[in-house]
């Protein structure tokens, strides 16, 4: 009751003076020049002496008052960090060793050797097509060899004893290497009719059965290698020096799987028709679920800040004029905490946080849930969730 009184008493004498203030204000002034100016200097003393009395009335008041509401609100400390910005992409996986055979020579499928899903060496034979017909006409060829060989053996005695005319051995000599050119060249016919693997890998896929006809317009196979794959994307040329050789890059499989890589190679064309130029990224090892042709999500890092401050982005507010601010929190002796609006000037966001150049005081906390509903010199209350 005794402070109550003498804040009471304090309260009546700002006012009257205050009061005093004012009828002097009303009062028109009558003197010399040196008179007015006094005067002006008085009236302006005695009201920043009342202004000053009445803020620290105020002040006091918010002390003593134990009923002045409280608004509930969480905090979040900022911080230094390192802010990293990432831009995403589709990208292709790829390997040059991935094959769809065909027979060089049509034939009926006579003997498939392998199954799907075999791994095979280089050379492996995969497939035997007919080659019946050919192997007859080999045959007969080399009858025809063998006595046209008899014949120029001869010819070749005579000729070297000078018996005989220059034309029989010619055309005795010419008839037995016109055979074995024939013969040779059915032999490497017949050789196609054998499809072998073109390198070390896995028998993906066997198409025709056995009986069926092989065409060089129809595939009989097709042969993959996940040794040495790769990913290729298509970026926009806006990205043009933001991006080098050697950069880190997120491989995300299926949403889910995520591994580390880095830009193997950049481009250095700019596709006319989608202002795009490439990148590759080579992957030492196939991981699961990566296949020729699949589909994946680079996420390729294009900015990096050191010693950065970056909160949550729903902490930052705009205001009427399209001005970013935070509420911080004041603690001050006498007020406890209060919401105080802080403007701040912000850059990059990623994944939910904002990277803050200035107006963040790493000393202050942040006012987080409950920051819609404060004002600028809210008393808050600070509480756990």
């Amino acid at each position: 009751m005794r402070n109550s009184g003498k804040l009471n008493k304090s309260i009546l004498t700002v006012l009257g003076a205050a009061a005093l203030f004012a009828v002097s204000c009303d009062q028109q002034p009558e003197g010399t020049l040196a008179e007015y100016t006094a005067k002006r200097d008085s009236l302006r003393t005695e009201r920043d002496k009342i202004e000053a009395e009445i803020a620290a009335i105020s002040e006091r008041i918010a002390e003593l008052d134990t009923t002045a509401e409280r608004q509930l609100v969480t905090i979040y400390n900022p911080g230094r960090e390192v802010f990293r910005h990432y831009f995403e992409v589709h990208g292709n996986v790829q390997t040059d060793r991935a094959a769809t055979l065909y027979a060089e020579n049509p034939g009926l499928v006579q003997q498939i050797n392998v199954e799907e899903g075999q791994r095979v060496k280089k050379g492996h034979v995969l497939l035997r097509l007919d080659a019946e017909m050919t192997a007859r006409n080999i045959a007969e060829l080399q009858t025809s060899l063998e006595l046209a060989t008899t014949l120029y053996e001869k010819q070749k005695r005579l000729w070297d004893q000078n018996i005989g005319s220059e034309v029989q051995f010619l055309e005795a000599k010419n008839r037995k290497e016109s055979l074995e050119n024939n013969i040779a060249t059915l032999r490497e016919q017949k050789g196609k009719s054998t499809v072998r693997a073109p390198f070390d890998g896995v028998v993906d896929k066997i198409f025709p059965k056995v009986g069926e006809m092989a065409s060089g317009q129809t595939p009989v196979a097709r042969m993959v290698n996940l040794d040495n794959i790769y990913i290729t994307a298509d970026i926009s040329e806006r990205y043009v020096g933001k991006i080098k050789d050697g950069d880190n890059v997120d491989v995300v499989i299926n949403r889910n799987d995520t591994i580390h890589a880095e830009i193997s190679r950049v481009g250095r064309y700019i596709n006319p028709n989608n202002r795009t130029f490439e990148i590759r990224i080579n992957l030492e090892d196939a991981s699961e679920g990566l296949m020729p042709n699949s589909l994946v999500v680079l996420r390729i890092n294009d900015f990096t800040a050191e010693d950065a401050i970056a909160i949550p982005s729903s902490l930052i507010m705009q205001d009427g004029e399209g001005k970013d601010y935070v509420f911080t929190i004041d603690t001050r002796e006498h007020y406890g905490k209060v919401a105080r609006k802080q403007p701040v000037i912000t850059g990059m966001r990623y994944q939910g946080k904002t990277l803050v150049s200035e107006g963040i005081d790493e000393a202050l906390p942040i006012v987080d849930k409950g920051a819609r509903s404060v004002r600028d010199g809210d008393r808050v209350e600070e509480v756990t969730i």
